[in-house]
């Protein structure tokens, strides 16, 4: 029997995002209706100040392809609707262009999702930007200037709210399926510019456009200014927390939060420059709501959450949320982990904060990638799939066909919930989190949990949270987990875990866990290639790939010649790794400086078992020193990779009562503290699938007995809901699945629902 609670926060109060509903389906890009190609849009742009074609390209692609977008699910058309395009002169109204393709979308029985875009260079008119209301961007770190308005423009808000105001004078709501709000970045995502493409440069030409630091304008310094001034109040205050000697607040510059600088003033300054682009997405998505009170707004965002994008994932949610709108998140591809990965903490949000979302690809998506997408939507309840499809048809249309009655507002019942350190984020503390994260999915559904979301109840309904990426954290934050612990939850870290705020105090869990980093076993591949606390390796590491060596069910990888492991308080401890050499011309040595540990022949499998030099716990590093072969150059295979030797784990120390996923559990009030065997994001993901299946045999409570048959490393998916239980086979070959309704059969790259049964 699987016992099935309707969430309180499923979805929003509006229709459009009702459980069990049919998801709407958006397919979109007119751009190469607007203009022939962005070289002679630009030619004629310079020439003649026209900004566009005429309607005879879109007429014609209706009137070739139309029937298939509706047959093939789509429910509405998004044009990019530019500020430029309906405003090519100041003052001048031309929306013929877009009459013409809202025409035609409801003559093929579809709505239409206006993408409202200003403020990118592609989108702003160009008499705006050559006024002297324009204010570009500039890049603290480079001193470039981008073609893209500041968000701190005092001058743009007026004339967007006037654009704004006529877009819904003139156009009607209700054939509207939603707003997508196009503010900044270089294509219209809530987020800095960070990189455009040729259409980008339609109407400029190339122009500064990375990755960067973009509050270089003097209304941004003043922002910053102001900002600080309103957080310490007094100068010698900020001094304290950042370790300067600034005179006043009026000397203060926005500055690149790198390493040279305090840990507190480097989040002072990312949370003020992520804090402005929520603000402005805010202003955008109020303005909206006013001018337009009955039509879902969604909040175009996009990128992977790095601190100089500006997106503050959960902030923005939390917001639009405040305001009946929802997110449409823009970063998705062919693979599901990553997919999942980088769409999860909206999905997780607009749960916790009872809104809707929807997700878009970022670039080309494959056949089978299609059914990944399809999957990450439909088991995390989104209202929105967004394709580029243009129309779907042939095998890529097959696909959308195959799944359209799955197709529904789903409500996931998700237990395990993921630890996202935004501070550790913020700081560039937590590089693993994304592999922990598509890992940690292939055995079981997490919710990802940041401060912001813990300090707003998003562990009250969690069984498990897993903590392996991302130490650094507020206290505040490590008292709300504890507390949760103490209520009933467990808490999933790697052994040694030690968590700490940004000035270094030690933090909840670290005074439990019981061994020092270093020790344990560790997962070659997992463990990382820079200097940290704990241990980590160097040199060169071809990509992990599965034990089909040892066994293990976890990775292994090749060295691509000697490598080193740093050990940090390993001296006088017991060394066990096995090993595989391959074949190399000489003897591989196992070394400490000058000191040679073991040697292993060539092509020989083993296991190195030595005890590392003293004094007791010094700080040890391990040279493995090989020569490299290529298995195409010995005729075995087509691999021309140059090898040295086969490594899957090192364990430092002797094993006591470690079972191999499961290194210790502490109780704590109701709850426990569980440290994995091995680190990383095979050790925790091996720890949470014995959880989920044997939890009583480690002194827990045990978890929904649903969960087990997911809790394996094959590549099938499992999602739980308040209707199914949804299954996804994301590898090429068939997977066997035993659940509680009997045993089922997923064939590669498909999806399966199987019905709940209720007692």
């Amino acid at each position: 029997m699987i016992a099935i609670c309707l969430l309180a926060n499923a979805l929003t109060q509006l229709p459009q995002a009702q459980p069990g509903d049919p998801m709407v389906i958006t397919c979109g890009n007119d751009v190469g209706w607007q203009v022939d190609n962005p070289e002679e849009a630009l030619r004629i742009a310079r020439e003649t100040g026209v900004l566009r074609g005429d309607t005879t390209a879109v007429e014609a692609h209706w009137e070739r392809v139309g029937e298939e977008y509706a047959r093939h699910g789509v429910t509405a058309f998004e044009p990019y609707v530019k500020w430029g395009l309906l405003e090519p002169q100041e003052g001048v109204w031309d929306p013929e262009f877009y009459d013409t393709e809202l025409r035609l979308f409801k003559e093929h029985g579809l709505q239409w999702v206006p993408f409202l875009i200003a403020g990118p260079a592609y989108a702003t008119p160009p008499w705006f930007k050559e006024s002297g209301e324009s204010v570009f961007a500039v890049d603290i770190a480079t001193g470039d200037v981008s073609r893209d308005q500041s968000i701190w423009n005092p001058h743009l808000k007026p004339r967007v709210r006037a654009w704004l105001q006529r877009f819904f004078e003139h156009y009607d709501t209700a054939d509207m399926q939603a707003v997508l709000l196009g503010i900044s970045g270089v294509f219209g995502e809530s987020i800095y510019t960070a990189g455009g493409n040729v259409w980008t440069h339609i109407w400029d030409g190339p122009y500064p456009q990375h990755l960067g630091w973009w509050c270089g304008d003097e209304y941004a310094v003043a922002d910053f200014r102001a900002a600080m001034e309103a957080k310490y109040g007094d100068i010698d205050d900020l001094n304290a927390a950042w370790h300067t000697d600034h005179d006043s607040f009026a000397v203060l510059e926005p500055f690149v939060p790198d390493d040279g600088h305090h840990n507190r003033a480097r989040l002072d300054m990312v949370r003020w420059y992520m804090g402005a682009m929520t603000d402005f997405a805010e202003w955008w998505t109020a303005t909206t709501r006013e001018l337009a009170p009955d039509v879902p707004i969604l909040l175009c965002t996009g990128g992977h959450a790095a601190p100089e994008l500006g997106a503050d994932m959960s902030a923005q949610t939390k917001m639009v949320a405040r305001h009946d709108a929802g997110m449409r998140i823009t970063n998705e591809a062919s693979n599901y982990g990553v997919n999942y990965h980088l769409t999860r903490h909206i999905s997780s949000a607009s749960r916790l904060y009872d809104t809707y979302f929807g997700y878009e690809p970022a670039g080309p998506v494959t056949e089978d990638g299609i059914v990944a997408r399809v999957y990450n939507a439909v088991a995390s309840g989104a209202w929105e799939l967004f394709h580029y499809d243009n129309p779907p048809t042939g095998e890529r249309g097959q696909r959308y066909l195959e799944y359209i009655d799955l197709m529904t507002v789903r409500v996931p019942i998700v237990d395990v919930g993921l630890m996202w350190s935004r501070t550790s984020t913020d700081l560039r503390l937590a590089p693993d989190l994304m592999p922990l994260g598509a890992v940690l999915r292939d055995v079981a559904d997490l919710e990802y949990v940041d401060e912001l979301m813990i300090d707003d109840g998003a562990l009250d309904d969690l069984r498990c949270l897993a903590w392996g990426s991302g130490s650094v954290t507020e206290a505040s934050t490590a008292e709300s987990v504890r507390r949760a612990v103490e209520e009933g939850m467990v808490l999933l870290v790697p052994a040694g875990w030690s968590p700490s705020s940004p000035e270094g105090e030690p933090l909840f869990p670290s005074e439990l866990t019981s061994a020092a980093p270093g020790t344990g076993q560790m997962l070659v591949a997992s463990l990382p290639t820079s200097p940290v606390e704990g241990p980590w390796r160097e040199g060169l590491f071809h990509p992990a790939e599965p034990d089909s060596m040892w066994q293990t069910g976890t990775t292994m990888c090749w060295t691509g010649g000697p490598v080193s492991f740093h050990l940090p308080g390993a001296g006088g401890e017991r060394l066990r790794m096995p090993y595989r050499t391959g074949a190399v011309d000489e003897q591989v040595r196992f070394m400490v400086g000058d000191e040679t540990l073991a040697t292993a022949e060539p092509s020989t499998t083993g296991e190195i078992d030595v005890t590392l030099p003293g004094p007791q716990d010094a700080d040890v590093t391990l040279t493995i020193e090989t020569g490299t072969w290529s298995p195409s150059g010995i005729g075995e295979s087509e691999d021309t990779r140059e090898l040295g030797i086969l490594l899957s784990s090192v364990t430092v120390g002797e094993p006591g009562d470690q079972s191999p996923e499961v290194a210790g559990v502490t109780p704590v009030g109701d709850g426990w503290v569980v440290e994995a065997t091995a680190g990383g994001p095979d050790g925790m993901a091996a720890a949470l699938g014995e959880l989920l299946r044997n939890g009583e045999a480690h002194g827990i409570e045990p978890f929904r007995p649903e969960l087990a048959p997911g809790s394996h490393r094959d590549d099938l998916y499992l999602t739980l809901t308040t209707t199914d239980v949804l299954l996804y086979n994301h590898g090429d070959d068939p997977v066997m699945v035993d659940l509680p309704q009997g045993a089922v059969e997923v064939p590669g790259h498909t999806i399966l629902s199987v019905e709940t049964r209720e007692e």
